[in-house]
């Protein structure tokens, strides 16, 4: 069973925070989180995860996440995030690249990152 990197969980907390009527239950799928599968697109990245059946299924649109960014070591202008659900539950968190730029040859799972509100340029390093 594969657990989220520090990124990721970062990020899907910060984009369930944007929905505080919707907290339990995405908590509850939040802790039962299992990825299933990651790819680094060049562009930013794609993490497919899935929840526990059991987990109460939320009722909101996808994707969620709309002011969510990270600024990320190696990057100039960082990622946007987005959560997508199916059936109310989390399915596939998205990285993606704000100013175009090439992801390929940065490591998702040990980077240095700020989660922030809005893009921003990054000036030195963040770690």
């Amino acid at each position: 069973m594969t657990q989220l990197t520090k990124l990721e969980r970062a990020a899907i907390s910060a984009i369930l925070a944007e929905k505080p009527n919707f907290l339990s239950p995405l908590r509850e799928q939040l802790q039962s989180v299992v990825v299933e599968k990651r790819e680094n697109t060049g562009g930013g990245f794609f993490t497919t995860i899935s929840v526990s059946s059991t987990a109460a299924p939320a009722i909101l649109s996808s994707p969620l996440g709309l002011n969510v960014y990270a600024n990320v070591d190696g990057m100039e202008y960082g990622l946007g995030m987005l959560l997508f659900f199916e059936h109310g539950r989390m399915s596939l968190l998205e990285g993606y690249s704000v100013g175009g730029e090439n992801t390929s040859a940065i490591k998702f799972e040990q980077v240095a990152f700020a989660i922030r509100d809005a893009p921003s340029t990054l000036l030195g390093n963040v770690s």
